[in-house]
């Protein structure tokens, strides 16, 4: 796409990028990483996320690979140097190397109409003038370079919203694990790829019964700064999940068994609905076979 394709170019000065490099850095990303590190090629990006022993997230993001020993991590700028020390625990015992990015801006461009639509993984990464470009499914493109963006930032976070993506901040680290979020279903868990930290866990949830928490897409007829973890209620005032994400008037919400049609945030009536990619999809694979 050319720029007069798009309709807002915005920084997301929220984000920032996470290198890893080195000759060991592939088999020690794959041993940590919910996502098939090892079936990146280069010139391709995913969706991943990093869990603790227990499959609690500690942080999810985009991952690139950009080159055989080279991968980058976009992610909330908060989260960066918690991952990083997390990781460098593991990382004692690879030639590889970690380092945040702190020079390289990351923008967004927006079409007039975003379209939201299934992301499969993994999508191409191509280069331009120095910048990585990253293009998502709904019509937007993501830019690590360069940056002389000025726009509303808050529109590409709205639009995460409506693609049903959630990213874990400092205030929801350790809180979900990735089924909870629907990871499995944005292409950020590999059920095929061997062990990684938390592996057991996310997988017996997958094969051993359905997620009994997902997320849903909430909607206030005005605009409502809810903390993360803030509590959803029901008609009768009991917790049915909590806020994972939230911009303007629209967030998305961890829920517990049954969603209902509207609910409670404190004394605001606010709307639920299931995303779009969930209609009629439980986004489940089929358990590989036992050899």
């Amino acid at each position: 796409m050319s720029d007069t394709a798009f309709a807002h170019t915005v920084p997301l000065n929220r984000f920032t990028l996470l290198r890893v490099e080195g000759p060991d850095s592939e088999r020690f990303l794959q041993g940590q990483l919910t996502c098939d590190v090892a079936a990146l090629t280069d010139g391709q990006w995913t969706l991943g996320a990093c869990c603790n022993a227990k499959g609690r997230m500690i942080a999810n993001f985009v991952l690139a690979r950009t080159a055989a020993e080279h991968y980058i991590l976009r992610l909330p700028a908060g989260q960066a140097e918690a991952l990083q020390q997390h990781l460098s625990r593991y990382a004692v015992f690879y030639k590889t190397a970690m380092s945040t990015d702190t020079g390289t801006a990351v923008s967004g461009r927006l079409p007039a109409c975003p379209s939201p639509a299934r992301l499969a993984a993994p999508q191409p990464l191509r280069s331009d003038n120095g910048s990585l470009i990253l293009s998502w499914p709904d019509g937007r493109e993501e830019i690590w370079g360069a940056n002389t963006a000025s726009g509303d930032e808050t529109l590409w976070h709205q639009q995460d919203i409506r693609q049903g993506l959630v990213w874990v901040q400092e205030a929801s680290r350790e809180a979900w694990v990735p089924q909870y979020i629907d990871w499995q279903l944005q292409g950020g868990i590999s059920f095929s790829k061997g062990c990684y930290t938390g592996q057991e866990i996310v997988a017996r949830l997958q094969y051993l019964g359905k997620a009994k928490k997902r997320l849903a897409l909430v909607s206030a007829d005005s605009a409502l700064q809810p903390a993360l973890l803030t509590d959803v209620t029901n008609a009768a005032g009991k917790s049915i999940g909590e806020i994972a994400a939230w911009e303007n008037s629209q967030g998305l919400a961890v829920i517990s068994g049954e969603m209902p049609q509207s609910a409670q945030i404190g004394e605001k009536t606010v709307k639920l609905c299931a995303l779009f990619y969930t209609e009629g999809n439980d986004g489940e694979e089929t358990p590989p076979t036992a050899e």
